[in-house]
């Protein structure tokens, strides 16, 4: 699509008739009204997701602008700023990007509208995958806004961005500083996710201890009690009882998963807390009340026609009533978590589902089926460290050992088959609490099971898939640019101990 330029205008014909002047200064303000009413137009139809009729609209206003030589560069460059922006909201960044930079401001150039040009460029650049460009053009959008106090937006992003890099070091301060500011503009719920994906940085980093991770946690959950906004809270109290299972503070955890329950959006959301609040509990050894939770999550998925998640739950239910010995009901909830495992294709569910059958039926005396699970176990982890792989033989070994002992082949002097030593009959590092995360942004929660010494359980909340939170754009009611604010969040990683409960929490979609 051709645009004039101010070159184009010095060519213009000489002088008409004064007739015709007339003509055109009449047609200019009905020219502008025009656009001025289709820009209006775009704007409130973005704003109720009609993006395809937002996108006409804008086309219409810059071809519009385009024809009428009249029409003043500034009107011109605000109407292409507001298709460039459009074209990236609509999910053509490629698009979106030509159009922009034809029109970006000039160096010098100061103020919000400039500011807004360049997150305009900055989100194009993002959408692509060109992350180093996307850092580029958020510093110059901030260098912009900081004097009027719209940096916060800003932030955020370059702290996705340096997430999606690989760098939760330098996330970190971007973080803050967006939770800070948002915090200034009133914006509590966007500040206390800013400040909650922060500490999810810290976490992954490493690099901070535990009391200034849970500052920065306790200050996300002080902003979340300041919002009126409800919509994003059930994720957001979520997402902090994530934090603190990862410092291993599973009374904070099981707080924040109550919390997250009553402002579930969904059967789907309600389902991943109940397991998240059941796998705090398996944590903190309250297996009775974990039982109620992990029956009900599996129960939810299962209406949702969710089985993949559904048998993950029936897993850690079978865990929590291994632990309160009612191993039949164990070992039955394991068939029905390897039977979810087969329908999904999930290997690592399977095997992990055959380790806790051979513990279940070894609880139950029924060795030969203790040494078919083992060995299935074994088939099936391939993948695993070595870590897994070794532990599954030595259950298999003492499996064996008792089941020869039993037919009087070998003395009886072996190991006990009680206690947490790690026989085979106890369901140790059974690692049922983990999901994996399924990526749908720039930047993903991350679980997988985190071995632990046979003496204690891997027990924790599992990952659910994230989807990037979405923040409506926000759009002047001129002929303005167009700033939207599609913010991916990253999910905090396991936190480094010495030895690990584990880290299979759930995150909200």
């Amino acid at each position: 699509m051709s645009s004039p330029t101010l070159e184009d205008k010095s060519q213009e014909p000489g002088p008409e008739p004064l007739s015709s002047k007339k003509k055109k200064k009449r047609k200019w303000p009905q020219e502008k009204a025009s656009i001025q009413a289709l820009t209006r137009a775009g704007h409130d139809a973005l704003l109720t997701g009609r993006n395809q009729e937002a996108l006409t609209n804008f086309q219409r206003a810059f071809l519009l602008a385009s024809e009428d030589p009249q029409v003043r560069d500034s009107v011109f460059r605000a109407c292409a700023q507001n298709l460039g922006a459009a074209y990236v909201e609509t999910g053509d960044p490629a698009r979106g990007l030509e159009l922009l930079l034809r029109v970006q401001p000039e160096e010098k150039a100061q103020g919000r509208c400039h500011g807004d040009q360049c997150f305009n460029v900055a989100l194009a650049y993002h959408a692509l995958d060109d992350l180093p460009q996307a850092l580029t053009w958020y510093q110059r959008a901030l260098d912009h806004y900081q004097p009027q106090g719209d940096q916060g937006e800003a932030q955020a992003k370059m702290g996705a961005c340096y997430q999606a890099l690989g760098k939760p070091e330098l996330a970190i301060p971007c973080l803050k500083e967006a939770g800070w500011a948002y915090s200034q503009a009133g914006q509590h719920q966007a500040a206390a996710i800013a400040m909650g994906a922060a500490a999810g940085c810290m976490l992954k980093s490493r690099q901070h201890g535990v009391f200034e991770v849970v500052q920065v946690l306790e200050e996300s959950r002080k902003l979340a009690e300041r919002s009126p906004e409800q919509d994003l809270l059930g994720q957001l109290y979520n997402d902090l009882g994530l934090g603190y299972s990862q410092l291993q503070l599973f009374p904070l955890a099981a707080e924040a998963f109550v919390e997250a329950l009553p402002l579930c959006r969904g059967p789907e959301e309600k389902a991943t807390v109940l397991g998240n609040l059941g796998m705090a509990h398996n944590a903190l050894g309250n297996y009775q009340e974990a039982r109620g939770f992990h029956q009900k999550a599996a129960d939810l998925h299962g209406s949702v026609g969710q089985r993949w998640e559904q048998g993950r739950s029936f897993g850690s239910l079978a865990f929590a009533l291994s632990q309160l010995g009612d191993h039949k009901a164990a070992r039955d909830n394991y068939l029905h978590a390897l039977q979810a495992a087969r329908d999904t294709g999930d290997v690592k569910g399977q095997w992990q589902a055959c380790e806790g059958l051979g513990a279940a039926t070894a609880r139950l005396g029924q060795y030969d089926q203790a040494l078919k699970h083992y060995k299935e176990a074994l088939v099936q982890c391939q993948k695993e460290p070595d870590s897994v792989r070794q532990r599954l033989v030595a259950k298999l070994s003492d499996a064996m050992r008792t089941h020869l002992a039993q037919g009087g082949l070998i003395p009886t002097h072996t190991r006990a088959l009680t206690g947490r030593a790690c026989p085979a009959g106890t369901p140790a590092n059974m690692g049922w609490d983990t999901v994996d995360v399924q990526r749908r942004s720039v930047a993903g929660w991350e679980g997988e099971a985190i071995e632990e010494d046979c003496n204690e359980r891997e027990e924790g909340p599992a990952n659910l898939s994230e989807r990037s939170r979405v923040w409506g754009m926000e759009l002047s009611s001129g002929p303005q640019a167009n700033r939207s604010s599609r913010w991916p969040r990253e999910v905090p990683s396991r936190n480094p101990q010495k030895r690990p409960t584990e880290s299979g929490f759930c995150t909200i979609m």
